[in-house]
């Protein structure tokens, strides 16, 4: 009985310390996305990491337009390839790279699908790691947009 009970232990033992060897990533999850300006929720995406690049990337899972604007299940205000795409499952971000610390983010491209710029993004992870400010300035726009991602801790 005590053979099987040990056999059992090491066995339970030895699958786990692959996994307490991995590195935790902070990026790879479900964030909300809040619109600093209005402080309104505006999205859920599930952020990603490409193994061969290092890049990561987030699709839109959920859209909330702002208060008193129009839903739309498109991108209406998108430029290009994106114009009137769906909004649901859009990549609205390519292209984030981490710096040496892993709570410093920058060179990614946000879409924004509530005025259709294109931000080219820089980040900072807070040291819980449940939030990030992300600051963006819009490629061919005179705009500048700040949000605050927190990490969807229900998951």
């Amino acid at each position: 009985m005590n053979l099987k009970f040990f056999g059992a232990a090491a066995l339970l033992c030895g699958l786990m310390s692959p996994l307490s060897a991995m590195p935790f990533d902070p990026l790879i999850g479900t964030w909300k996305v809040i619109d600093d300006r209005t402080g309104y929720y505006v999205s859920d995406i599930v952020i990603r990491k490409n193994s061969k690049t290092q890049q990561y990337s987030a699709v839109i899972t959920k859209n909330r337009p702002l208060p008193g604007a129009p839903s739309s299940e498109v991108c209406s205000k998108c430029q290009g390839a994106l114009k009137n795409q769906p909004i649901l499952g859009m990549e609205a971000l390519k292209g984030l790279v981490a710096g040496s610390s892993n709570k410093q983010f920058s060179q990614g491209i946000w879409v924004n699908p509530q005025d259709g710029h294109l931000y080219t993004i820089d980040a900072s992870l807070n040291l819980a790691g449940d939030q990030m400010k992300v600051y963006g300035k819009a490629k061919n726009a005179n705009a500048v947009s700040t949000m605050t991602w927190k990490k969807h801790t229900d998951m």
